[in-house]
């Protein structure tokens, strides 16, 4: 999940290639599909893998999308996030979109980068109806039509550089995404947007106020502290411009509720994994020996008619990693909390056009 922060520090569906059949399947032991397809746009062609979940419903049913970070691939984050199980309880369906792998070279000289990292730290994907927030975009609308999806509950949440892009398109296509998932992620565009003003032009005649799940680790070395607490601060600004067109503290910068969770616990040291293995970080909670979480404080913050338009996890002593995650796979830490199914709760919340 290299940042690449040193280097650079859509369409109606009618109007896209429609995905073609899918390619490669996995069998699930919870008896849904998930399965390999691939999307073609004008403005660039990704792979994807999608689950659907094994109970049908004759109701639309919500959408996630997620964005997996550099060096992991769509399957890397779909295990280490297992969302597919909760969407499996729940009756959502997700997706998974994959970067293009470049080896050697990355946009804007190609379509796709040389880590496999999002690239949004470039100014044309950045943008509504440019370069990847377009693909995205027509990969979620054409999801949406053919999967039988609630327009009004889709979701977009992504993990460190996919964590950036989808902060991307939260700000982009506000009309499209009801919330969006930030997992060790920072503010829109230049992770220095702490004011929300850039966020708020970019969502243009279509601003509202989009939902936000953050969640950083204490100990993260490479999406650190202070990138977590700009996102926090700039869409809180965004969100408060988004409500009236005016700075005015509409949405207060003060969390209506502060909860800290797993601070009592007696550590024993050396007793959990240290996560010694490629493309990983070590794992704090392992050394200190926490028991099955790390502690963690959620701060919720409220729009005027007491919404919750905005949660923020911080979980003390992670590493940039995805926490609760099964498996040995790139940055990835055992102990909890659930940050996938936090978000989803989240995600429920809230639907475009309905209030909390």
């Amino acid at each position: 999940m290299t940042r690449l922060r040193a280097l650079l520090a859509a369409v109606a569906v009618m109007a896209t290639t429609a995905v073609g059949a899918a390619h490669a399947a996995s069998p699930t032991p919870d008896g849904g599909s998930f399965t390999k397809h691939s999307f073609h746009s004008a403005n660039g062609d990704r792979d994807y893998w999608l689950y659907l979940p094994p109970t049908r419903s004759r109701a639309p049913r919500p959408l996630v999308v997620y964005l997996h970070g550099c060096i992991e691939t769509a399957t890397d984050t779909a295990a280490s996030s297992h969302f597919n199980r909760i969407a499996a309880q729940r009756g959502f369906v997700v997706v998974y979109p994959q970067q293009n792998v470049t080896t050697g070279s990355s946009a804007p000289l190609v379509d796709g980068n040389g880590e496999g990292c999002w690239n949004w730290f470039l100014p044309q994907d950045q943008q509504r109806d440019s370069g990847e927030p377009a693909v995205l975009a027509g990969l979620t609308r054409y999801i949406t039509a053919t999967q039988r999806i609630d327009p009004h509950r889709v979701y977009v949440e992504g993990v460190s550089a996919g964590a950036d892009m989808a902060v991307i398109l939260g700000a982009t296509y506000p009309d499209l995404y009801a919330g969006v998932g930030a997992i060790a992620g920072c503010a829109y565009a230049t992770c220095g947007d702490e004011t929300g003003a850039l966020a708020y032009r970019a969502m243009g005649p279509r601003a509202r106020v989009v939902p936000m799940f953050i969640e950083n680790g204490t100990a993260d070395t490479l999406n650190n502290m202070a990138m977590a607490t700009g996102l926090v601060a700039g869409w809180l600004g965004t969100d408060d411009l988004a409500d009236d067109g005016t700075m005015n503290n509409s949405i207060s910068r003060a969390p209506a509720s502060v909860t800290s969770y797993d601070t009592n616990q007696t550590p024993q040291p050396g007793s959990g994994d240290a996560c010694v293995h490629n493309s990983n970080f070590p794992c704090p909670g392992g050394v200190v020996g926490f028991q099955g979480s790390y502690p963690y404080t959620v701060s919720i913050y409220n729009d005027a008619a007491g919404c919750d338009v905005l949660e923020s996890w911080v979980i003390h002593g992670l590493e940039h990693a995805h926490p609760d995650a099964p498996g040995d796979g790139p940055f990835t830490d055992p102990l909890g909390p659930d940050v996938s199914a936090a978000s989803y709760d989240f995600f429920s919340q809230h639907a475009i056009g309905k209030g909390c």
